[in-house]
């Protein structure tokens, strides 16, 4: 069927308009690098800190544990931020 088909039944004189969805043409596209990573809050907070091409965090919390650890550690459920990112500082905040 079409997008707009007319069934009909040969002996009434009834029109029953059946709607259908178009085919779906999106999973054949390759996949693409998603604009927004995990760890997106972190980029943009102002605790981060880059060491060795890599992002890692410095909030308040972690430097009472002394040094930036990577993000994966401090985002995890029990790390100093957790996965809400509780210490989440913007500048547009200020």
């Amino acid at each position: 069927m079409s997008g707009y088909d007319i069934a009909t039944a040969p002996d009434t004189a009834v029109v029953q308009l059946v709607f259908t969805s178009p085919s779906c043409v999106g999973h054949s596209k390759p996949t693409e690098r998603a604009l927004v990573t995990s760890f997106r809050a972190c980029e943009l907070c102002t605790h981060s800190t880059a060491r060795a091409g890599r992002l890692l965090c410095d909030s308040p919390a972690v430097r009472l544990a002394g040094q930036p650890e990577a993000l994966d550690v401090a985002r995890a459920p029990a790390g100093s931020c957790g996965p809400n990112a509780r210490h989440l500082d913007m500048p547009g905040w200020h």
